[in-house]
């Protein structure tokens, strides 16, 4: 409940417009009334006098109704699908910057399927409970209230007998609700599982292919669907079990009304039309408390959405600016840490105490085998996610004391799979500097030795590419993040593998734009390839979190441990066949 008065927050800076409906909703609602007394007027006035211009006076009088009725209910519906339509906007903008500014390990712990269904489906579930049935609900709310009262007025004996099976209807409801909407939250999480996997799944096909699994796959995800089946199939087992108690009380509540109305007619205590004119305001006592039952089917459902909704903003990012933090100053690009200690998880340690300095303008290499944390090394450098204990300092400055965006633009990163956007490749060279103009593109795109292939393309840099760049090549794709790190002009350069997915003629061509990107910048490469590393001014060696020895690639060869271990891994066989 709590988080449904949040959503109507949403609605505030739109309060006229909310006032607005909900004078038209009292309108539209109280135009139902004068329909019954008009039936009232034709059985107990016209028909038993034959009276041609009282008949005439009620056909207008029903045409008059009815249009007043459409123009209020056109007005209404238009309003308050605006209302719903700006809601779900504003909503979804919301949760988008929100998602935006959540640190990593908010990602690294859910499928992106996941967090899409929140941000889509969900969403998309509640502006379709406000712009589709809530109308219905509040101006059925409204009516029961309205017409109990003019249905006392009419004929109190009658008012009694029939508002006398309400509380069963509430009782009914009582019961069901809690079973429909414990079903109703497991059944949207079941939703997110199943467009999790198929997202998870549609993204790696490629894999699924390679390795036959298809029916295996397929298999797995009817299983996924079979559940959403069952649960969907017991909601609404339940909610027609709710309809139907409802059913039944209105059965009795009308049958009873009319056997205790027609004993009134037949005494004499009550005319015909009269007793027309009530049962019809009994549909509009009724019909509006089942179709409330009904509606809450989609109102559970939508329950369950805004909760989840409001679970993901109410998620605090792990990684944020301190209230005391300030922008720091021009970046030369010294990097230093001191005693750094991280863990993901408690109890999972990955980063051991880790000291060590980094000068300007030093290129400084990460040896290790898989899994010894060198890319949560340059993760805390970006300050991806923060150190569990110690300090990592940019010139002087512990990076939690400085403004996030003031960091990461000094830093450039050109990773081992290059993700780019499906848009022309103007825009993915010039992301990290929206203001670039075509003459900064293409120097970048020079220096990255990619300005030539470009002009080979139909629309040269206002070529669209596909989704993560399918129309390049791996080679291509990787000179076009080096680009777009050139354009950032970085202080301090990150190299994360950006070569080891290469063949050795394609590798050659990269690292020459790599080595052009390099000059005059603080370079920290992580690199399995160790012929990518061997003029770094030094070399630190992971290993399980923990730095184990370090030097240039002279001295470290020169004596036993784990990086010589790994040159004769790689090398030694090689020269040994040349021979």
């Amino acid at each position: 409940m709590g988080n449904v008065k949040r959503l109507l927050q949403y609605l505030q800076p739109y309060r006229v417009r909310v006032i607005i409906s909900v004078l038209l909703m009292g309108l539209v609602t109280f135009s139902q009334v004068p329909i019954p007394l008009l039936f009232e007027r034709l059985f107990d006035e016209v028909f038993p006098k034959n009276d041609l211009v009282g008949l005439r006076q009620v056909v207008m009088m029903f045409l008059g109704v009815y249009l007043f009725r459409g123009i209020a209910s056109y007005s209404l519906n238009y309003i308050i699908n605006w209302l719903g339509q700006r809601l779900v906007f504003d909503l979804r903008f919301q949760s988008y910057r929100h998602l935006n500014r959540l640190s990593l390990s908010f990602y690294d712990q859910r499928q992106t399927g996941k967090i899409m269904a929140r941000l889509h489906g969900d969403i998309e579930v509640i502006q379709q409970m406000m712009t589709g049935g809530i109308v219905t609900l509040i101006t059925d709310i409204v009516t029961l209230f309205a017409v109990t009262g003019v249905m006392f007025y009419k004929d109190w004996r009658l008012a009694c007998v029939a508002i006398a099976v309400v509380p069963f209807y509430v009782l009914n409801y009582k019961f069901f609700i809690k079973y429909i909407r414990e079903v109703s939250i497991e059944l949207r999480e079941k939703w997110d599982s199943m467009v999790g996997i198929l997202h998870e799944r549609i993204a790696g096909i490629n894999v699924v292919k390679a390795f036959v699994r298809e029916e295996y796959e397929t298999t797995q995800f009817m299983t996924t669907v079979k559940e959403n089946f069952d649960l969907g199939m017991r909601q609404v087992h339940l909610n027609r079990q709710l309809g139907l108690g409802a059913s039944v009380f209105r059965a009795f509540g009308t049958a009873a009304v009319w056997y205790f109305g027609a004993k009134f007619v037949i005494g004499r205590q009550l005319q015909v039309g009269e007793l027309i004119a009530f049962t019809s305001f009994m549909g509009y006592l009724y019909d509006p408390a089942v179709r409330v039952v009904d509606f809450n089917i989609a109102l559970q459902w939508a329950g369950a959405a805004i909760d989840r909704v409001f679970e993901t903003l109410d998620t605090r990012p792990e990684v944020d600016d301190a209230p005391d933090s300030e922008a720091l100053p021009d970046v030369k690009g010294s990097i230093e840490f001191r005693n750094v200690k991280f863990q993901y998880r408690p109890n999972s340690t990955v980063l051991h105490d880790l000291n060590f300095k980094i000068l300007p303008g030093e290129t400084v290499a990460i040896v290790g085998q898989s899994g010894s944390g060198k890319t949560t090394l340059v993760n805390l450098i970006a300050r991806f996610y923060d150190v569990s204990s110690g300090e990592v300092m940019i010139d002087g400055h512990d990076v939690r004391k400085v403004k996030l965006e003031s960091i990461r633009r000094h830093i450039g990163m050109v990773m081992q799979d290059s993700l780019l956007f499906s848009v022309s490749i103007r825009e993915n060279i010039s992301y990290g500097k929206r203001r670039a103009t075509l003459q900064d593109v293409v120097r970048a795109s020079s220096e990255a030795d990619l300005h030539d292939f470009i002009m080979t393309l139909p629309d040269a840099y206002d070529t669209r590419i596909g989704e993560d760049g399918i129309k390049l090549s791996v080679g291509q794709k990787q000179r076009l993040s080096i680009a777009r790190a050139v354009l950032t002009d970085p202080r301090i350069l990150i190299l994360d593998d950006a070569t080891s997915a290469l063949d050795s003629q394609t590798e050659a061509h990269v690292q020459e734009s790599l080595e052009h990107l390099m000059k005059g910048r603080t370079n920290v490469v992580i690199a399995h390839r160790l012929s990518t590393i061997v003029n770094a001014d030094r070399i630190l060696v992971i290993h399980e979190g923990r730095l184990v020895d370090q030097g240039t690639h002279a001295e470290l060869v020169a004596r036993e441990g784990i990086y010589k271990d790994l040159y004769e891994e790689q090398f030694k066989s090689a020269l040994e066949s040349l021979e």
